[in-house]
């Protein structure tokens, strides 16, 4: 039977108020957090070799835990005012007479934003413990040394702790979030203590009491010796893996491409995409004067570790599915590529022309991506008129891997709008009832579970992107025509809307994110809305 070691911090006034590097509020305490507060309690008998130095010794070498806390929010800032350190100011104005100086008149500011812990007020943090370990852990000692600890987070934050060894009938209550080590998107980054952190705790303790030392001041060294660790609950949303391209001419600069035409970047980057998967004997289907012999999976040509792939008993359909996009009208769970172009935004005169285009994976398949993405970088796009960027020719794919404009479309927030329309499943024939059913539709197929707030309107919330009922003139006639966008016929007879996404209780929701018909063509292409 699995057993874990079990820490349980219960707090007796259920806020928390200690924040994660640069001020943020942190969510749940970090193990880093944890182990400073048993240092700071037993500080008398580290250093000596007794048996609870040992014990945190043995507790900065293990993995980071599994975390079980209780759903909580975050309050409203409040801005203190609380004494600088700012006596010697102080002193030496009353020492040339200016008794009226008061160290009242030197404050700093200090925001305190508490956490409210909503569904209980106990934080348990486990570690599995194996029959077969060879460093079993000192429950004893880290029972005793728990009992020291009187405060996690501020001053204020007083808490009550424990230390036990858990079968795995044994329960720890009822509505607890479970955080784990994210894998790959992270919505909370903790401290978490590796070897060397005590002896870096200590060293910094020493550096505090001496740094009057013979009359000089002696700076205090930053805290270093930890590790930033990502965790996730398993109801968040999981990010898609991407690989981002930019668009570059052969001199380097960059290729402006009209957003209105973004369909063909998409499928150009589409085909390119089909070339470097497929077998050749597909190519010949598929184009049949594709004439040159490419790098296939017909070759052996795919990422380690799928072999054994359910898919890869048809590796020819896979590719239709997967790469090309092609799917049955009745297709459950479809997976497939997209490929997203990015208009330029960020700035208030962005053009948001086309720059750069992203290629994005369902969630898991970070290796069908990575496989992908070496195959692209450096290959030159086929238009298929051959004329249409100008002299300069078709750009190259020059993989990037830090970009401020993807970072709109990547970074995690909690509030969305969309940069291209969002083309929902059907027509609403201008009725909001139905317009809701289509958007909750969109939504689903575009798998976002999490629940959210929405609201549409033909305009988009970013400068400069075409709106959703932009029309123009057939000719000299009157007759207008649904054409601001090249789309296919499919796309052209459904309803044409601006989302922005709101999600509930503060979740901050990774990209990219495409919603509706056209999500793996580049429509629907949702970007960060700042604070």
């Amino acid at each position: 039977m699995s057993k874990s070691l079990c820490i349980s911090v219960s707090f007796l006034d259920p806020r928390y108020h200690g924040c994660s590097d640069g001020g943020a509020a942190e969510w749940p305490p970090s193990p880093m957090r944890l182990f400073q507060a048993m240092v700071a309690g037993n500080g008398l008998t580290l250093g000596t070799g007794s048996d609870i130095d040992l014990a945190l010794r043995w507790f900065e070498a293990q993995p980071p835990p599994t975390v079980l806390a209780p759903t909580a929010k975050h309050g409203i800032p409040c801005p203190l005012y609380v004494p600088n350190n700012a006596m010697d100011v102080v002193a030496k104005s009353w020492v040339r007479g200016k008794n009226e100086t008061s160290i009242a008149e030197h404050r700093t500011l200090k925001m305190a934003r508490p956490t409210h812990l909503c569904g209980g007020d106990t934080v348990h943090y486990l570690w599995p413990i194996g029959s077969s370990d060879a460093d079993p852990p000192p429950v004893e000692p880290l029972v005793r040394a728990v009992e020291h600890v009187v405060v996690l987070g501020w001053g204020i934050d007083l808490v009550v702790v424990q230390c036990r060894v858990l079968s795995a009938s044994d329960s720890l209550g009822e509505g607890l979030e479970r955080w784990d080590v994210a894998q790959g998107h992270a919505t909370s980054t903790l401290r978490c203590p590796v070897p060397g952190s005590l002896d870096a705790l200590m060293s910094r303790h020493s550096a505090y009491l001496n740094r009057l030392a013979n009359g000089t001041f002696h700076s205090i060294p930053p805290l270093t010796t930890y590790r930033a660790v990502g965790y996730r609950r398993p109801s968040d949303p999981v990010s898609r893996p991407l690989a981002c391209f930019e668009l570059r001419q052969d001199n380097g600069s960059f290729c402006r491409y009209s957003q209105r035409n973004l369909v063909h970047i998409a499928g150009m980057v589409r085909h390119l995409a089909i070339r470097a998967m497929a077998s050749n004997q597909l190519l010949d289907k598929l184009y049949p004067d594709h004439g040159q012999t490419n790098d296939s999976i017909r070759d052996g040509s795919r990422p380690t570790g799928v072999e054994e792939h359910e898919e890869w008993k048809d590796p020819e359909g896979w590719v239709l599915r997967y790469v090309a996009g092609h799917r049955e009208d009745d297709a459950v769970g479809h997976r497939q590529f997209s490929y997203l172009p990015l208009p330029s935004i960020g700035h208030e005169h962005s053009d948001q022309a086309l720059r750069r285009v992203m290629v994005a994976a369902p969630a898991g398949d970070d290796a069908w991506l990575g496989h992908l993405a070496d195959r692209l970088a450096g290959s030159q796009l086929k238009p298929e008129n051959g004329k249409e960027f100008g002299e300069q020719g078709p750009p190259t794919l020059v993989r990037v891997y830090r970009d401020k404009v993807a970072r709109r479309y990547t970074d995690a927030a909690i509030r969305w709008a969309s940069v291209t329309p969002v083309i929902l499943p059907g027509h609403d024939d201008k009725k909001p009832a139905k317009t809701r059913k289509l958007i909750e539709a969109a939504l689903a197929q575009s798998g976002i579970e999490q629940p959210c707030a929405y609201e549409w309107s033909a305009h988009s919330r970013f400068r400069n992107s075409l709106s959703a009922h932009k029309y123009h003139k057939d000719g000299d006639t009157d007759v207008k025509h649904w054409q601001f966008y090249n789309v296919k016929d499919y796309l052209r007879g459904k309803t044409w809307v601006h989302l922005t996404l709101t999600f509930d209780h503060g979740l901050k929701a990774p990209g990219p994110m495409a919603i509706g018909a056209g999500r793996h063509c580049g429509f629907g292409l949702m970007a960060g809305l700042e604070a």
